[in-house]
């Protein structure tokens, strides 16, 4: 598998390689090839002043330089004097000839070099922008799948945006053809960014394929007029607003007709207005400086690529995913360091009098960087994986923290919870199949479906051989892995067996960041199905248990019904004769009193063994079970009863259960708790039953917490039996107490029915 992988990596890795050499000569000629003038000019018009000027007059913000010692300033076809310009060393005297309102007039400016202020200028400054976009396109060409269309142009988008975006900010300066660069870029932007809306997040319809390459063919062409200049110096904006226009109004459209896209069209439009808010907010508003407003530049243009970014991880966006989600982290703390940059460096700037100190504080920049990331990272990484990626647990601790908890897990539900919610997230697992084998025929049934549907599982002829490749190499002493050929959507199939028998199939599919499993996470991956595997043995075995607990129930309810019956039908009527055939010569009071006393006590057995009320429903048996607790000879306590009256009728085993719980509860405070009063909450509706029962009792500890195994070890046998009524039903028993507080008996059940 590697081998196939390395040759796509390798090409994978040329694209942003290129781009970064481009961003990087970039970067150089910003800070070295670019002379520290002392000033700051756009199109020859003074924008900001960095040094002091030794006499009148004095060169001003928004005056226009129009010649350098005699010889015009670049104007919009040529740059003859940037010679000039670039080859004047510090010390020199540049004669400047400058238009302003009250006239022409001629500035002898001498050229100091380096300067502290105007190295903060270059560096706070919008090219740190692109770096945001290569990382981006980075970042989606090595790790987003799958790789159609719409991958490859929107890594098209990062790219082309972060190169002319970076020679946009060098323009100015005239220097390794960052013009043309900016031009060509610009052209190329209209094709790409107008292909990429029509098909993100999914194609609106299907266009020929000849207009496309028109559309880029046209694009390449004016490209080319511009750099011959056969058009207009800044005709390069019409294709940049065609582009901003088209893009939005493909984007209004979506928004308006497709609602499954509304969540990702949003977010764009939101990262748009984030991003050009502060250009807004500074185009309305003169007090603010140059650097606080290329500050507001910087981190809110950072929310475009962003956003594009985080529309691809939203698990909706139409099968395009986002490969690899630690990848958040990484552009996060990017983020974090890009702020902290802004905020440090100004402060320091101040003390550079030389290009030597700049660099310097370059390089303790760049070391003081290097080192929050190694110490802060990993913490910052945990915090996002936590917090925001909801990632549980890192994967190499996936076995120790997991195992034990998989292997003692008694239901369906509880393994179901643990492997979908935590290890296949701590893994970055997105596709898997736990299937359970029953029967010598070994005919697989879900246990959980992850990513993929039921129609999406490989046949039982599949499933079949894969059992038997996979036991053949355990049986080998290998790993029994097997990895899927064709078009399946699972990478590999690991058995599970318990004691040499198979008990299950698991696959496993797509996996962040490239679907690959290496040998280390197969192993891995085989101990926790071995895990796995003792669970659905002891989840089986529990079920056994649990199906014969029922029918044992079910068979001491029936007999305690027979009893009843018996005792009602035939020892009361014989009693009743018994008193009839006495006569009134041989009754007297004392015989009487007895008698009634006997029919009293039969009449409780009765209603113990199962009360009558229970044919007309729950409600009228709870309302009948507070009304005997008063009579019961070893009750001291006072019942109360906040129920509102139902008819709702259920299931008789389910009423029954529901019954004997709450029975058991009053019973228990009566007997062990001494409560002095016992008080019964709740509703009963067509989709639900809730109870709480709660006494003022001495209560108890639970040592080992409310578990059932806990229970049983304390022998706390009305409670055990409580729980396991509980769970044949599938109601949820909870258990609140402690010396001398009393005991609270939460119970929750829905009818299967029930919405």
């Amino acid at each position: 598998m590697k081998s196939d992988r390395s040759p796509r990596l390798l090409q994978e890795y040329v694209w942003p390689a290129f781009v970064l050499v481009v961003l990087l000569a970039y970067g150089y000629a910003r800070f070295i090839l670019v002379p520290y003038l002392g000033f700051q000019q756009s199109a020859g018009i003074v924008q900001e002043i960095y040094t002091s000027q030794a006499g009148p007059p004095f060169l001003q913000a928004g005056e226009r330089i129009t010649h350098v010692n005699n010889l015009a300033w670049p104007v919009r076809d040529t740059d003859p004097s940037f010679g000039l310009v670039s080859a004047a060393q510090p010390g020199d005297t540049l004669e400047l000839l400058v238009e302003t309102e009250a006239g022409s007039k001629i500035v002898d400016w001498r050229i100091t070099g380096f300067s502290s202020a105007e190295f903060t200028a270059r560096l706070i400054n919008l090219w740190w922008i692109s770096y945001a976009f290569w990382l981006a396109g980075t970042a989606t060409l090595l790790l987003v799948r799958p790789k159609d269309l719409r991958r490859t142009l929107l890594v098209a988008f990062y790219f082309v945006t972060a190169i002319w975006f970076m020679a946009g900010t060098m323009s100015a300066g005239i220097v390794l053809a960052s013009q043309e660069v900016l031009r060509i870029g610009v052209w190329m932007s209209l094709p790409i960014y107008l292909h990429l809306h029509w098909n993100f997040p999914r194609p609106l319809r299907t266009l020929p394929a000849f207009f496309w390459w028109l559309l880029y063919l046209g694009s390449a062409l004016g490209a080319i007029l511009q750099i011959m200049r056969l058009v207009p110096r800044d005709f390069y904006i019409v294709p940049l607003v065609v582009a901003f226009v088209g893009c939005s109004g493909i984007l209004f459209y979506r928004l308006i007709v497709r609602r499954d896209e509304r969540r990702q069209i949003s977010i764009l439009f939101a990262a748009v207005a984030v991003a050009l808010a502060p250009a807004v907010a500074v185009a309305l508003s003169s007090s603010q400086s140059d650097t606080t407003a290329t500050s507001g530049y910087l981190l809110s243009m950072l929310a475009l690529p962003g956003a594009y970014f985080y529309v691809v991880y939203r698990p909706q966006f139409g099968g395009l995913e986002l490969r690899a989600n630690r990848l958040i982290s990484i552009y996060l703390f990017f983020i974090l360091l890009i702020s902290l940059t802004l905020i440090t460096l100004p402060i320091l700037s101040a003390r550079l009098v030389s290009s030597q100190d700049a660099a310097g504080a370059i390089l303790l920049a760049t070391l003081i960087g290097a080192f929050i990331s190694v110490v802060g990272f990993p913490r910052f990484e945990r915090f996002v994986e936590k917090r925001l990626l909801r990632i549980p647990e890192p994967p190499e601790r996936t076995l120790q923290t997991f195992a034990a908890r998989i292997s003692t897990s008694f239901t369906s539900e509880h393994l179901v919870d643990i492997l979908q919610k935590e290890v296949m997230p701590s893994l970055l697992i997105r596709q898997s199949a736990l299937l359970k084998v029953e029967g010598k025929k070994l005919n697989a049934v879900p246990v959980y479906l992850q990513g993929v549907k039921t129609l999406e599982l490989p046949k039982a002829a599949k499933q079949k051989s894969l059992l038997q490749e996979t036991l053949r190499l355990r049986a080998e002493g290998k790993d029994p892995v097997a990895f899927s050929h064709g078009d399946t959507w699972f990478r590999l199939a690991i058995p599970l067996t318990v004691g040499g028998e198979a008990v299950g199939l698991w696959l496993f599919g797509r996996r962040d960041p490239d679907d690959y499993y290496s040998p280390g996470e197969q192993a891995l991956l085989c101990s926790l199905a071995d895990q796995t595997a003792i669970a659905l043995a002891n989840i089986a075995q529990a079920q056994r248990l649990r199906a014969l607990y029922q029918q044992d129930i079910d068979r001491r309810e029936e007999e305690r019904a027979h009893l009843a019956r018996e005792l009602h039908d035939d020892v009361l009527h014989h009693m009743n004769e018994l008193f009839l055939q006495t006569g009134e010569k041989l009754q007297s009071k004392e015989f009487d009193e007895r008698h009634q006393q006997l029919d009293d006590t039969v009449r409780r057995m009765i209603h113990g063994l199962r009360p009558p009320m229970l044919n007309f429903g729950l409600y009228h048996a709870i309302r009948e079970l507070v009304d005997d607790m008063d009579e019961k000879p070893f009750a001291k306590a006072r019942v109360s009863l906040e129920l509102s009256a139902s008819e709702a009728r259920f299931d008789s085993k389910a009423e029954q259960h529901l019954f004997r719980i709450v029975q058991q509860a009053c019973e228990n405070a009566l007997l062990h708790g001494k409560a002095r009063k016992i008080s019964i909450t709740g509703k009963i509706s067509k989709a639900a039953v809730e109870f709480v029962v709660q006494d003022d009792g001495k209560g108890f500890a639970l040592a080992g917490g409310p578990e059932l195994a806990a229970l049983l070890a304390a022998k706390h046998f009305g409670l055990v039996g409580m729980h396991e009524r509980a769970e044949l039903i599938g109601a949820r028993l909870g258990v609140e107490t402690a010396p001398s507080k009393g005991t609270r008996i939460d119970l929750h059940w829905r009818a299967p029915n029930g919405k």
